[in-house]
């Protein structure tokens, strides 16, 4: 788990009101390409695997700190191999008393499942000599099957790190673990399932795997495959201050920067790991609850991709409470990886944030994956990561519809949802071409240039209740939303093409240019106090004519169109 180099996945806030936006002919679409649902599967429910690392308990994380409301199973973090190839505590002096805890837990929710984790980045030494012989796979087996019993734990999970190669340079290791491997786990099934017959109870198998397609190439997926509940990938840690240049810990998707690293993502993992056979209903992926700083050399890209001199981890309740909020650093958003990351002119911080695991979550469920799995459960000790990725999983906060496939303006769309400037209508639609009312319009220009700062409104017709009273008063504040008189802002009327020229051209202070809107054939219709708005717009391309050379300035705009408008206007 985040063993690797380190011993030691809205939700972004959800939009009242959903801002969605249709077609226009008279724009032009662009943006990244991405597809990541499979259509027409019956969905099934999800879990959450949290490792809780047994060493926490010494500085106080003890079992019952966990919300085990939001977690499916938990894997125990770590028992070792002793020098008889038996399984054996990792410490001693806290496990027994943590079993004991745990099933204290299980009384309050009897469907928790704890398992056993065993190995680990550390304790990953022996796996290969005991893999290497019948007699010694069987007597690990057994003692597995005992261990489990003895604590009342739910099953056995492997971390093996890593079968073939890898890991820490003193592990044994050789080429036989590809099919010694596959032995192993056959083993320990076959003991578990004798001691289910005896308890009438089932117990569970699983493994942390490797995200690469070396691990894939190293062991037989297609095999041992039948023998595991869960495969616990870990997808993460694909990128850290081990490598040359900084990049991202856990991108979501591939994305087309150019860099001198290779390029792995949950994404290309997940996709790797079912071509290579594994069932999609045993697929758990992995999620960070923790980041990497890195000292980088130059100050260029926000410190993406820049030669370091130095890293380190650090958990995200560290980063929540030292560096997000801190006024030195930038936080950074990658449109095509979905990570965001932190920069300082120094410093680069990638980890993942509620709205990044919101995100991880949507794929999760939309991919139809067995769930997630969470390394590691302290490094997010007052749940805020956690309870996205629950509201992800389990309350469909994301859209599930998707009714906006296929539409012209797709890609845009998707990129204002994964921005997190957009969301869904409750009941999962997104509605691409109702038109938009000037208050949800409003919100959506607040929510993407980040305005927050309110100011004293005397509309008549904006009441206190009414959802986009502070989104009207944030637009008032900048000036760049006004009323359509002094006393209305008009706030459930359709927004006119013309009104969306007055607002893009004052937010980005664009010189007046009356003449440009002369250029129409119907430029008597403009509005005498849209006319200089509607000529600069239309001098920058932002806002184009119809292919009859008319305007339409009182046409509605689309949900769509909206989104596509503002789009250019932030770029």
């Amino acid at each position: 788990m985040k063993r690797t180099k380190l011993k030691y996945l809205f939700m972004a806030a959800a939009l009242i009101m959903m801002f969605y936006i249709g077609q226009a002919t008279s724009l032009l679409t662009e943006g990244s390409e991405k597809t990541n649902t499979i259509d027409n599967i019956e969905k099934t429910q999800q879990i959450i695997i949290g490792y809780y690392p047994a060493w926490k308990s010494y500085a106080g994380y003890t079992p019952e700190k966990i919300d085990i409301n939001k977690i499916t199973h938990i894997n125990y973090a770590f028992a070792n191999i002793n020098s008889d190839y038996e399984i054996e505590m990792g410490y001693p002096d806290k496990d027994p008393e943590n079993f004991k805890k745990f099933q204290e837990l299980k009384k309050i929710k009897p469907d928790l499942k704890v398992l056993i984790s065993v190995g680990g980045w550390n304790w990953s030494d022996k796996f290969s000599d005991m893999a290497a012989k019948e007699e010694n796979r069987t007597k690990f087996a057994d003692s597995c099957v005992e261990f489990i019993v003895n604590y009342g734990l739910d099953g056995v999970d492997l971390d093996w790190e890593y079968p073939v190669g890898g890991g820490l340079k003193t592990n044994s290791n050789r080429p036989d673990d590809k099919q010694n491997f596959t032995l192993l786990l056959k083993e320990i099934r076959e003991k578990l399932n004798a001691q289910e017959l005896k308890d009438n109870k089932d117990y569970l198998l699983t493994i942390a795997a490797g995200a690469s397609n070396y691990y894939i190439e190293n062991t037989e997926v297609d095999k041992f495959k039948n023998y595991l509940d869960y495969v616990n990938l870990m997808t993460y840690d694909i990128h850290g201050p081990w490598d040359t240049y900084s990049d991202f810990n856990s991108p979501l998707y591939n994305n087309d920067d150019k860099s001198y690293q290779y390029k792995i993502s949950i994404d290309s993992s997940v996709k790797a790991w079912l071509n290579a056979g594994l069932p999609a209903d045993k697929l758990i992926v992995g999620i960070p609850f923790y980041g990497y700083l890195y000292t980088v050399s130059k100050n260029t890209n926000n410190g993406l991709y820049q030669a370091h001199t130095e890293g380190k981890a650090l958990s995200w309740d560290v980063i929540k409470n030292k560096y997000v909020n801190n006024p030195e650093y930038t936080k950074n958003f990658h449109e095509e990886s979905l990570v965001p990351w932190l920069y300082n002119g120094k410093t680069f911080i990638s980890y993942d944030d509620s709205h990044s695991v919101a995100l991880k979550a949507e794929y999760i469920r939309e991919n139809n994956l067995a769930g997630a799995m969470i390394w590691e459960l302290s490094q997010d000790s007052e749940g805020e990561l956690l309870n996205s990725l629950y509201d992800g999983l389990y309350d469909g906060s994301v859209l599930a519809a998707r009714d906006y496939l296929g539409h012209w303006a797709e890609a845009v769309i998707q990129k204002w949802l994964d921005m997190g400037y957009i969301t869904g209508y409750p009941d999962g639609t997104f509605r691409p071409e109702e038109f938009i009312t000037r208050a949800e319009f409003v919100k959506i220009v607040n929510n993407a240039f980040g305005f927050e700062e309110t100011a004293k409104i005397a509309f008549i017709d904006v009441k206190v209740d009414n959802w986009y009273y502070e989104e009207v008063q944030k637009a008032y504040k900048r000036g760049e939303i006004i009323g359509v008189s002094e006393r209305e802002f008009a706030p459930d009327d359709y927004i006119t093409r013309e009104q969306a020229a007055i607002i893009m051209s004052r937010l980005l202070k664009l010189e007046a240019n009356e003449k440009g809107a002369d250029l129409f054939y119907d430029s008597s219709k403009i509005s005498s106090w849209a006319r200089e708005y509607v000529g600069a717009v239309t001098e920058y391309n932002l806002i184009k004519g119809y292919e009859d050379n008319t305007f339409r300035p009182q046409n509605n705009i689309n949900r769509a169109e909206a989104v596509v408008l503002l789009d250019r206007v932030l770029k």
